[in-house]
């Protein structure tokens, strides 16, 4: 007998993703489950089981669905055009405002994938490839070209790129952390903005780059 889809099907897979990433980020893969997670979103073990037959399809869909709906942000193919249009420069200054606004509006995307980093498994073997290799490539090429253009300091490429993500990450990953100790809330428009600027002056980026 065919199974009817639930009337609040839509409305509650959308839940259970962004109950997933609290649970996944917070807990981690293995120590999540779907049933916790449904509990998370207020729906039912059945719906997160219908929606997503197992816990790792629920979360290679949490990561896909982040992406998704990033996609400007975070493509690489955006980014090679837009590098053929304008300079390094102006073009580093638009990607670092774009992972930062990122990492503010989805924080939990990176304990995520520390959590990941930490098992070395084939599901971060699959985020390596499809999305975290993608955006180190194009980045490092923009920094080189900034580089040859006179606009980047000097250094490797691959270390330069960690460093702006560790500047950005950290305040925002560690919100509650930072915010006690600073009295700042990283995710507020104006602090990003501020850590923007400060990964540019830490590259050497002119204050502005002109036409």
């Amino acid at each position: 007998m065919k199974t009817s889809k639930p009337a609040n099907a839509s409305d509650g897979r959308s839940r259970i993703l962004v109950a997933a990433l609290h649970v996944f980020a917070t807990s981690g893969f293995e120590g999540s489950s779907l049933r916790q997670i449904g509990k998370h979103a207020g729906e039912m073990h059945q719906l997160v089981v219908y929606h997503f037959k197992t816990k790792d399809a629920l979360w290679r869909e949490v990561v896909r669905s982040i992406f998704d709906e990033s996609t400007q942000e975070l493509s690489s193919a955006y980014w090679a055009e837009k590098a053929v249009t304008e300079g390094p420069g102006e073009v580093l200054r638009e990607m670092f405002h774009a992972f930062a606004t990122f990492t503010a509006r989805h924080p939990e995307f990176h304990r995520l994938i520390a959590f990941e980093g930490q098992i070395n498994g084939d599901r971060f073997d699959w985020l390596i490839e499809n999305y975290i290799r993608p955006s180190y490539e194009i980045s490092t090429r923009a920094i080189r070209a900034g580089q040859q253009a006179g606009v980047v300091r000097a250094g490797d490429p691959g270390q330069l790129h960690y460093a702006v993500i560790g500047i950005i990450n950290t305040s925002i990953v560690f919100a509650n952390e930072y915010s006690r100790m600073t009295g700042l809330d990283p995710r507020a428009p104006g602090e990003v903005e501020k850590v923007v600027s400060l990964v540019c002056d830490l590259l050497g980026l002119p204050t502005t780059t002109g036409p």
